[in-house]
């Protein structure tokens, strides 16, 4: 990981849909690590603390609410990157981050990510 470049992760099953978000943010200078499952990202988050994290609502293994929840308590900002409408989710901890509907555009994507760095 180079001095600079903000660290995210990136919570998508989809494997498609996961290796163009990667070019994306690399493509941006970001440094880009990206778990399939909800344990798999509380592994990861038990001995790493990312910068972002884009988070698809279904993983493999369920719904990732906790690792919502889990990032709202640790103060780590998050991204949502999903099908579904925003209005399904008004009341859950998904709410609390900024929503970007699939598909999204490169320019979407990075503009929700430094925009929610830059605060």
């Amino acid at each position: 990981m180079s001095a600079k470049a903000f660290l995210a992760l990136l919570l998508e099953d989809e494997p498609l849909i996961a290796m163009d978000m990667e070019l994306i943010l690399q493509g941006a200078g970001f440094d880009v690590t990206t778990v399939v499952s909800c344990v798999e990202a509380n592994n990861w988050l038990e001995v790493r603390r990312p910068d972002i994290v884009i988070v698809d609502i279904m993983l493999r293994d369920g719904p990732s609410h906790n690792i919502v929840e889990r990032l709202i308590q640790d103060a780590i900002p998050f991204v949502v990157h999903s099908g579904d409408p925003v209005s399904m989710y008004a009341e859950t901890a998904f709410a609390q981050g900024p929503w970007l509907s699939k598909p999204s555009s490169p320019d979407e994507l990075v503009g929700a990510v430094l925009a929610l760095l830059a605060t």
